[in-house]
């Protein structure tokens, strides 16, 4: 696979922090082993319905070389996730990384209690098929 300039933009105090890397595609195969991993609300949030939040959430630690996705199905009467971080921005699945926020859509109004059940990860063990080339820093 060709490779390709790219910049991965990560948050800081200053605002969005930009870095140019060569990177390609990779190639993966999923294990037909998963899991399911709880996202519980570590804080209380008013949602308003329609609105958009970000809500801390109790850790999840995810070991390099598992694929996270959201199960489609909304646990909570109020709001839904539509996807987690880890707060800091880039969290690649060739590391070990910890999930510490989830960003919710409100379907009704009212009240996020801490322990709340919100959402549910299914975690899948990958194998990457090939090689993959690491980004490499591209000066200017």
């Amino acid at each position: 696979m060709a490779s390709q300039i790219i910049q991965i933009v990560s948050a800081s105090e200053q605002g969005p922090e930009r870095i140019k890397v060569e990177a390609s595609t990779y190639e993966f195969t999923i294990a037909t082993r998963a899991k399911w991993e709880m996202i519980v609300a570590d804080e209380d949030v008013t949602i308003a319905k329609g609105a958009f939040e970000k809500i801390k959430i109790r850790e999840i630690d995810l070991q390099r070389d598992l694929l996270a996705l959201l199960c489609a199905f909304t646990p909570h009467p109020l709001a839904s996730v539509v996807r987690v971080g880890s707060g800091g921005g880039v969290a690649p699945v060739e590391a070990d990384r910890q999930i510490e926020v989830a960003y919710i859509l409100g379907q009704e109004t009212g009240e996020i209690k801490e322990g709340d059940l919100i959402g549910v990860l299914n975690v899948l063990p990958i194998m990457f098929t090939r090689e993959a080339k690491k980004p490499t820093l591209v000066k200017e």
